[in-house]
């Protein structure tokens, strides 16, 4: 046999139920009216207590999880060197120096390429090419 939890609907009603039971139906006088809520108080919080009780009993539904979103791994810091003929030059400077001899300031996109044998560097910077000695 099927066990039927209890939903806290039917608790409240349940704890209604037993607080009208035990409230006095007739008016009596003042005097037994205030012993009858005096009786009946405890009785209530002791009907609202087994009622939270039932309540915590009952399984509570759960939220479903967030996924979190995947972190993007981070481009690690490079720093690239050439170097020939006894000297030393950083990739970033050349690409510095390119943009600085288009005569732009700002450049979306730009393509480098460096001749060390030559000591040449060309480059085109948004459609336009160019080219400078090192």
């Amino acid at each position: 046999m099927a066990v039927k939890k209890a939903t806290p609907k039917d608790l409240e009603a349940k704890v209604e139920a037993a607080v009208k039971a035990e409230t006095p139906k007739a008016e009596a006088p003042k005097a037994e009216a205030k012993k009858a809520e005096t009786k009946a108080a405890p009785k209530k919080a002791a009907a609202k207590a087994e009622v939270k009780e039932e309540v915590k009993k009952a399984p509570a539904k759960k939220a479903p999880a967030k996924k979190a979103a995947p972190k993007k791994a981070a481009e690690p810091k490079t720093a690239v060197v050439i170097e020939y003929a006894g000297g030393q030059i950083s990739t970033a400077d050349i690409v510095a120096k390119a943009i600085e001899v288009s005569g732009k300031k700002t450049v979306k996109e730009i393509n480098v390429y460096y001749q060390p044998e030559n000591g040449k560097v060309y480059f085109t910077a948004d459609g336009e090419q160019g080219s400078f000695d090192l």
